[in-house]
């Protein structure tokens, strides 16, 4: 398993202390990570135009390919905003073959690669298939003004499990089940802390993984109790997340004859 955040709680103090000594903009600069695996289409049609509408308008949108092999670095160039970065990586990530476990940590490689390159003091979270409110940028800074101790800010999501049934996932207090991977932002110190590739064995998501972590090292937290992003349904798909993966982790071992280990 990952020991990056072995010294987390030290780690974690000394960024508090840089923190409280730099200068900081009432305009911060806030990252947007997007990893991303040949969803080209749907990255360029729903998911940035998301954040091209946002109220708030000091933002970077940091898009990392998990070696994408379709035309998304095409399609992000088309929308023209030099705000939106686009890299590639070279190799995709290794994930486990099974369709369930490969659905907890697909994209962990590209997000942290995600994690190095950008440059805001406030990182957020967007999935390439997710849309944010216009106004989500702008709500969770004022929350985070509010709240000036907290480090990691979030609010709620509506997210779509079929197409007649609709959750809102968000409440306090910070842990895997309360949260969606794109209701947050956070100080950038709190970067150290990586998503972890074998979140799997433990059968949790490495999003989920990271921010119990996080709870572990008792992150100070924020919560806004209105809804900050969405996650609609793919274009012809039925059914998202979890059950999702699970019957394409049935069909997979149906098909090759073995039993899920």
């Amino acid at each position: 398993m990952d020991t990056g955040d072995r010294f987390g709680s030290l780690r974690l103090s000394l960024g508090r202390a840089r923190w409280r000594l730099q200068p900081h903009s009432p305009e911060p600069l806030v990252s947007i990570m997007i990893p991303t695996y040949n969803r080209g289409e749907l990255l360029a049609s729903r998911t940035l135009p998301s954040v091209l509408r946002q109220t708030y308008p000091r933002w970077e949108a940091v898009v990392v390919g998990d070696a994408c092999t379709d035309d998304t670095g095409e399609r992000i160039a088309a929308l023209g905003d030099p705000r939106i970065r686009f890299v590639n990586l070279e190799t995709r990530g290794e994930y486990p073959e099974d369709p369930l476990y490969r659905w907890m940590v697909a994209g962990t490689v590209p997000a942290n690669r995600a994690l190095k390159l950008t440059r805001g003091e406030w990182l957020g979270g967007l999935d390439d298939d997710e849309v944010l409110t216009d106004d989500h940028i702008e709500v969770l800074l004022r929350l985070a003004a509010e709240h000036p101790e907290a480090e990691f800010v979030y609010g709620a999501a509506d997210w779509q499990r079929s197409p007649t049934e609709w959750l809102r996932i968000g409440k306090p207090p910070l842990q895997a089940e309360n949260l969606t991977h794109s209701a947050f932002l956070y100080r950038s110190y709190l970067r150290f802390l990586k998503y972890d590739v074998s979140a799997w064995k433990l059968r949790i998501g490495g999003d989920a993984h990271l921010w119990n972590r996080m709870a572990k090292l008792e992150v100070r937290y924020a919560f806004l109790d209105r809804v900050v992003c969405q996650s609609p349904l793919r274009p012809g798909e039925d059914l998202a997340g979890q059950r999702a993966a699970e019957r394409r982790s049935q069909q997979h071992h149906a098909a090759s004859g073995t039993a899920r280990p």
